[in-house]
């Protein structure tokens, strides 16, 4: 059968979904992509905007429940648990704890590096060819740490990135004063980190991925996904408008959702959980910044925006439909003070999104154990927006029936 027979449904419009229905169109399959919102408009839309290759390290390592209950206390804080919530994250927490060997970090530093080393390569390539240039940048990222001995106790994370061949180097206070004048770093160490690319729009990055999709002939189909049925004639995909969409094979994109599809092709889920991130946006923040800003110190990011600076972070554990609590933004706002003094507060907009996290910090990429015509290209954590394009193209040579490229074996549904 040619790949102009084969009709593969993409679940997702995100950043990963609008990449692979982008490279499944590319590669002469007929495309549909669905999702109930337009595409870039959920997770990809108020993300960072930082495509960031040298971010390898596990979210879960040896020693850091020594530092959770510290940053549970703290109003102002990187960590917040919904407690009302936690009987039903306790399982997830659990796998999260039981990742934090020296073996597991050594395992996901290797893994990750495997689609890190390729994620500009393919970023470039997706770019160029849907004309999304001129909303990338490429200068770098620069990161800080309010005291040299907090850069010391994260030191092995260095070593292990120098290790997998990412590059990253420590600036000085005149150099930092050049390139940002405005930041204020009174006893710490800036580190700079060279190949790190951002995004001055992710939501409109995403959007315009999807739509040079559309204009190759993709389908778009605006609807909530009710059931998924698998077999070996292909699969039926329901919505809630009633429509009933029939293809070849099955793409699940579905970010911090698709579990609730996974369960209805494989009867089972992964261990994996929204984590919560928050935005803060200032329109007219009366400072300008060529770079991105991070703070492994007070963990977030400030990114210029074509609509003003971004101050994005945060991670908080509730259940998927747990109502925002834009608190969590505004505390953004009181740390981008911190380094910014002369940073302007008015014009603020607010948003949360939910990154798809999974206990192990590795994505779902591959086949479903149980039906080869369904794809899983999900569970991204941070990374959806770095991951995306490299994802795509990974999804594609799998329906294509190709190598991949790339040892799936740590990236299985089946893993745990």
């Amino acid at each position: 059968m040619s790949t102009q027979s084969q009709h593969c449904l993409v679940i997702g419009a995100g950043t990963v979904g609008a990449s692979c229905a982008w490279h499944l169109r590319r590669a002469g399959f007929e495309v549909t992509l669905v999702d109930h919102e337009s595409p870039g408009q959920t997770t990809s839309f108020g993300n960072c905007g930082c495509i960031s290759p040298n971010q390898i390290i596990p979210f879960s390592y040896p020693g850091l429940s020594r530092e959770i209950p510290r940053w549970l206390f703290d109003r102002l804080g990187p960590l917040f648990i919904r407690w009302r919530h936690l009987p039903g994250l306790a399982p997830w927490f659990w796998r999260f704890w039981r990742a934090a060997t020296w073996d597991g970090v050594h395992h996901i530093a290797q893994a990750q590096t495997q689609l890190m080393r390729q994620v500009i390569e393919d970023f470039g390539e997706i770019a160029d060819a849907t004309g999304t240039r001129d909303l990338l940048r490429e200068k770098g990222m620069i990161n800080v740490y309010d005291t040299m001995e907090e850069f010391r106790h994260a030191q092995w994370k260095y070593d292990l990135m120098t290790e997998h061949g990412f590059e990253w180097e420590i600036i000085g206070p005149a150099e930092l004063k050049i390139m940002v004048p405005e930041l204020r770093l009174e006893k710490g160490i800036a580190l700079y980190y060279p190949q790190w690319w951002h995004t001055v729009d992710p939501g409109l990055l995403t959007a315009r991925i999807a739509e040079s999709a559309f204009a190759d002939g993709v389908n778009y189909v605006q609807d909530k996904v009710q059931a998924v049925e698998a077999g070996a004639a292909g699969v039926t995909v329901a919505t809630e408008s009633g429509k009933s969409l029939k293809a070849d094979k099955l793409v699940v994109a579905a970010g911090a959702w698709s579990n609730r599809i996974a369960r209805q092709i494989d009867g089972r889920s992964v261990p994996m959980t929204p984590k919560r991130g928050y935005h803060a946006q200032i329109g007219q923040p009366g400072i300008e910044l060529e770079y991105p800003v991070t703070s492994s110190s007070r963990f977030f990011v400030i990114t210029p925006m074509t609509g003003g600076l971004r101050i994005a972070g945060t991670a908080e554990f509730a259940s998927l439909d747990a109502e925002p609590d834009y608190r969590r933004a505004r505390v953004l706002l009181e740390h981008g003070k911190h380094y910014l003094p002369n940073l302007e507060i008015g014009e603020v907009s607010e948003w949360m999104g939910q990154r798809p996290m999974m206990a192990d910090s590795l994505p779902v990429i591959g086949p479903s154990p149980r039906h080869s015509s369904v794809l899983y290209a999900f569970g991204h954590g941070h990374y959806g927006l770095t991951q995306g394009p490299t994802t795509g193209k990974i999804i594609t040579r799998l329906a294509l029936g190709q190598d991949p490229g790339t040892d799936l074996e740590p990236f299985r549904f089946d893993r745990f």
